[in-house]
């Protein structure tokens, strides 16, 4: 039997080796100083971008905890970033006069609204013109821009909707239309494709984004030959849009949040807004 020195001996040994080239234990994980909980709030239509770079970023930075997230509109996402209640906000309009220099926009693509048909609908193209008189029912045919014989049904986005502001910013150069008195009201995009796919004569307004992009049962009119799609969109060709922005505080941002808006302006960021 060994004795007790024999046992300590091959301990030692054994200790000494690891330390001279033996297995190594790991070293900590170095903890990620963006770590944290950060606010971010503002206007739901730029809400799908900000989204998707954000949960991008987390994977990147996996202590990150985003908080809100939610629809507070616009305004009050440059004021909450102006008091410094929010981290970071994010607005679907340009900066009024009264909050630049006050916060830095960061543009994050752009939102629009499309005129939306039935994809079997031959008419895939209108004018402004013919539009607005669609809508305000001084024309009721299909025959009379050109298509079938058949009613034309209206469907409209509830007053106060982004889609359908932007909708009458263009169309009617501002002003709140008189719409014709059967338009029906719908509050979801998904209420306005269900109702098209059910009445194939019916044309809509539509928030034009990924999900709206890849419905192939819909089609959106081209208007006055300029066709609305992705590239005319962010390009502003297509002039029924509306610009998106992150707003931050650069006095104020915190690391993470300045790490984030880089993520954004980089390659990284601008690839995940070219898919959306």
């Amino acid at each position: 039997m060994r004795s007790l020195r024999t046992v300590s001996l091959i301990i030692t040994a054994a200790l000494f080796a690891v330390s001279c080239g033996g297995a190594v234990l790991p070293a900590p994980a170095t903890a990620d100083p963006l770590s944290g909980q950060y606010i971010v709030n503002g206007g739901g239509g730029a809400l799908d971008n900000v989204k998707a770079l954000a949960d991008a970023f987390k994977t990147m930075h996996t202590g990150i905890t985003w908080q809100g997230l939610a629809d507070i509109g616009s305004n009050a996402g440059v004021n909450l970033v102006v008091s410094g209640e929010t981290d970071l906000g994010y607005i679907s309009r340009d900066l009024l006069d009264t909050e630049k220099g006050k916060v830095e926009a960061v543009s994050i693509g752009s939102s629009g609204t499309a005129v939306a048909v039935a994809a079997s609908n031959p008419i895939k193209s209108l004018t402004k013109d013919q539009v607005a008189k669609i809508f305000t029912g001084a024309i009721t045919d299909w025959k009379d821009v050109g298509g079938t014989p058949g009613k034309i049904r209206i469907l409209i986005r509830e007053s106060g909707a982004s889609t359908r502001s932007a909708f009458e910013a263009y169309f009617f150069d501002g002003k709140k239309p008189t719409y014709t008195t059967n338009a029906v009201e719908v509050t979801t995009y998904d209420e306005t494709v269900k109702a098209i796919n059910s009445f194939k004569e019916s044309i809509g307004m539509v928030t034009m984004n990924a999900a709206t992009f890849g419905n192939t049962s819909i089609a959106f009119a081209t208007i006055d030959g300029v066709t609305a799609s992705r590239d005319n969109l962010n390009s502003g060709k297509y002039q029924v849009r509306r610009p998106l922005y992150l707003v931050y505080d650069p006095a104020k941002a915190k690391p993470a949040i300045k790490a984030f808006v880089d993520f954004v302006k980089g390659p990284e960021g601008q690839k995940i807004l070219a898919g959306l």
